[in-house]
């Protein structure tokens, strides 16, 4: 069973998730904020086996979450999810 940090601002989309990654037998932890999960991560001291971040988020975006837990020395595997349809995204 792995653990997995789900951070999503909208709540069906973290719903949703949250219930075909514990069908599939995951235990899974739901944030809504970047800010949040980065203190799940880098104060709390909590581990997962997987990070799906999303890509825009108030606050600190997906991006910014990904560049402060590698600065920090965290390199979980990071699934980024996103709405964003252009090329250059």
């Amino acid at each position: 069973m792995s653990t997995i940090l789900v951070v999503d601002d909208e709540q069906h989309i973290a719903d949703g998730l949250r219930f075909n990654l514990e069908a599939d037998g995951n235990e899974t932890v739901v944030a809504a904020t970047g800010e949040r999960a980065l203190q799940l991560v880098l104060e709390e001291r909590q581990v997962f086996d997987l990070l799906v971040l999303d890509v825009m988020l108030p606050g600190k975006d997906g991006f910014q979450v990904a560049g402060e837990l590698r600065a920090n020395g965290q390199y979980l595997p990071i699934l980024m999810l996103t709405a964003r349809g252009r090329p250059e995204d």
